[in-house]
């Protein structure tokens, strides 16, 4: 039970983490290019760096968000079709499911390992986690795709009999 509350405040401090690092990157993303706008409009000039930057960080904000999506466990759902089977049917569909958005997962995160090897950024002696790639939140979004998969697949009957309670 402890490792469980231990894994369930480490989950609420990395969302908090990642949430906070979004706000700073929607700043800068905003702030940047509010600067280039009036650097473009005024001094009839520009920044290079401002345009890789901007996708740089949207790419960020948008990986990050995915990740908190799932490390909240809010993703989004077709329960239309979902719904239409019966209630042990359902059951097995999302540990089918969950079951794929590991292997997803996995390869998610083993592919961008061979990508950075494949573009020279790391060597095989060194962590895959390397600071000069603008790859990092790939590794936090299969993280957390796995996370949320395990998550489905051991904590379905809690979830079931909560939706049960508000049914009723």
């Amino acid at each position: 039970m402890k490792k469980s509350l231990f894994f369930n405040k480490l989950i609420i401090y990395c969302e908090k983490i990642l949430t906070s690092l979004i706000i700073v990157l929607g700043f800068a993303l905003v702030g940047i290019n509010s600067v280039q706008i009036v650097i473009r409009g005024f001094f009839e000039s520009s920044f290079l760096w401002v345009l890789e930057l901007s996708e740089f960080l949207g790419i960020w904000i948008v990986l990050f968000g995915a990740s908190i999506m799932f490390l909240r466990n809010t993703e989004v759902k077709v329960t239309v079709i979902v719904n239409s089977f019966p209630k042990e049917m359902r059951k097995i569909i999302e540990i089918i499911v969950s079951i794929l958005g590991i292997i997803f997962g996995i390869f998610l995160i083993l592919g961008n390992i061979n990508y950075q090897k494949y573009v020279g950024v790391i060597q095989p002696d060194y962590l895959p986690f390397s600071y000069r790639v603008h790859t990092f939140p790939i590794y936090v979004l299969g993280i957390a795709i796995i996370y949320n998969c395990f998550y489905i697949i051991f904590n379905s009957n809690k979830e079931n009999k909560k939706e049960e309670m508000l049914l009723e």
